[in-house]
């Protein structure tokens, strides 16, 4: 992987190959057999993450009556692969998923509804996350696939992933922006096409350029807010930026919220240490100089569960992908708590439970530990208060 630093900005690109993909379940096994050689698609699949350090989806848009047709030792390994496999994430829209999956995974359930049943409870354990369905499939961490349930879908991938804190998007030039993608999606597409001169790409994979974009992600939404900025100016801002950068680099551009707490910490020591603009609601020294991931409260830190899931409306009409969410719980919620929340959001974004059971994901920073599962809100069923009696009173 490329790592480009640049005044307000960072930059990740693949090097010989796309930064990040998706490919549908179909189209997978049109290319290496599910059924003859289950083994050897968890292979291509490993190659292809490998190529891609910002990741790789499957989206399984085949029914999951496919899985009943392996033997059950051939089954369980298989499905454990697809959950498990480094850099890889198994997408999903049938909840009778649910059934199958026996452990927590990197798997993601694609529903207008939150999952119910055993998908529910798998859900609520943190075993996967729920991204709140549309006409498209919304991947955390890669952008927005185009298809519908009724279609196959067509394989995509990104030529990189450009952050930058959304305070900067008012002191940043897009025509500057576009000629440093540019540059480096020309380095790219020249390293690819040497790669498949010789044959080392993975043949499961078909690569096509027009379906191939960038990821524009932002991060400092806290910091923005404390600022006083404006939602609405910002996702102006948001628009117009990928407006231009789409003219000037002809490929899809896919804005998001980015969750990565390196690229939050790297850019708020560079607005700290270079007196940026955009430092005004940073910590100030002693405290280490960071944005907060994403667009709400730090996951780390035990804020409301409203605070830490917060989407704002008018980001939500700019970004095509929903924003990844990881709600820490002193226990397990209960689904008519769930159901009670989630009433109560005007935005939802894709969540995922992370009850005590399951350990927080890294990379841990000395600096902004996870705080214990105890020290968080719970999650309180409103569901099951008792309500007092209408003739209470007269007994």
């Amino acid at each position: 992987m490329k790592l480009r630093e640049g005044s307000g900005f960072l930059l990740r690109c693949g090097a010989d190959a796309p930064y990040g993909g998706w490919l549908g379940a179909r189209q997978l096994d049109a290319g290496v057999s599910m059924f003859a050689a289950p083994w050897e698609v968890l292979r291509h699949l490993g190659d292809l993450a490998r190529l891609m350090p910002g990741g790789l989806a499957l989206l399984w848009d085949a029914p999951v009556a496919w899985f009943a047709e392996f033997a059950p030792e051939v089954r369980a390994g298989f499905l454990k692969g697809l959950c498990h496999l480094p850099g890889l994430s198994l997408h999903v829209r049938d909840e009778g998923f649910g059934e199958l999956l026996l452990e927590p995974g990197s798997v993601w359930f694609h529903g207008h509804r939150p999952p119910t049943g055993p998908l529910g409870l798998a859900w609520r354990q943190g075993w996967l996350g729920w991204v709140p369905d549309g006409p498209d499939w919304s991947l955390p961490g890669l952008g927005r696939a185009p298809g519908s349930p009724d279609e196959d879908l067509a394989a995509g991938a990104l030529w990189g992933e450009l952050v930058l804190p959304l305070g900067a998007l008012e002191h940043l030039d897009p025509a500057e922006l576009a000629a440093v993608l540019a540059e480096h999606q020309a380095q790219a597409e020249q390293g690819l096409s040497q790669r498949m001169g010789a044959h080392a790409w993975p043949a499961a994979f078909p690569f096509q350029r027009r379906r191939t974009g960038w990821r524009v992600a932002f991060l400092g939404g806290r910091e923005f807010q404390l600022a006083g900025g404006s939602w609405e100016r910002a996702a102006a801002l948001a628009g117009q930026l990928a407006t231009q950068l789409a003219l000037a680099l002809r490929c899809p551009i896919h804005l998001a919220a980015a969750a990565d707490p390196e690229a939050a910490v790297i850019l708020g020591q560079q607005a700290m240490w270079e007196g940026l603009p955009w430092r005004s609601a940073l910590p100030l020294p002693p405290a280490a100089p960071g944005f907060t991931p994403g667009l709400a409260a730090d996951p780390r830190d035990p804020a409301p569960l409203e605070t830490r899931s917060s989407f704002p409306t008018a980001m939500a009409r700019v970004l095509g992908e929903l924003p990844a969410v990881l709600l820490r719980v002193p226990a397990v919620p209960m689904e008519g708590a769930v159901a009670a929340f989630l009433a109560g959001l005007e935005q939802r974004p894709a969540l995922r439970w992370l009850p005590p059971e399951l350990p927080p994901p890294g990379p841990f920073h000395p600096d902004r530990p996870w705080a214990p599962a105890k020290a968080y809100p719970p999650l309180a069923d409103t569901t099951q208060m008792l309500q007092p009696s209408l003739f209470e009173d007269l007994d």
